[in-house]
């Protein structure tokens, strides 16, 4: 249809979730609002975190010690962080 503008997501065919829009001859039901919510807050947990790993001075260099201790920092870390959650 000519002048027709097409409402056709980036994300289809991606496996994505993405918002309920609204369509043109009604408002969004309680349920397309309450779930556009809870989207929105899971996307921006998840932008908060990639904002907050960019900021990290850390992930800008190189690994600063001796690349044999590796491993065993990476497992000092996960045992830290576990003991953190437990």
């Amino acid at each position: 249809m000519p002048g027709h503008q097409s409402f056709v997501s980036g994300y289809l065919g991606l496996g994505m979730i993405t918002p309920i829009r609204k369509p043109p001859h009604r408002e969004l039901l309680d349920w397309e609002k309450e779930f556009n919510a809870a989207l929105n807050k899971i996307r921006w947990r998840i932008e908060q975190t990639i904002a907050n790993l960019k900021t990290w001075r850390i992930l800008h260099t190189d690994y600063r010690r001796p690349l044999a201790t590796f491993t065993d920092t990476i497992s000092a870390v996960i045992g830290l962080q576990f003991y953190r959650i437990a």
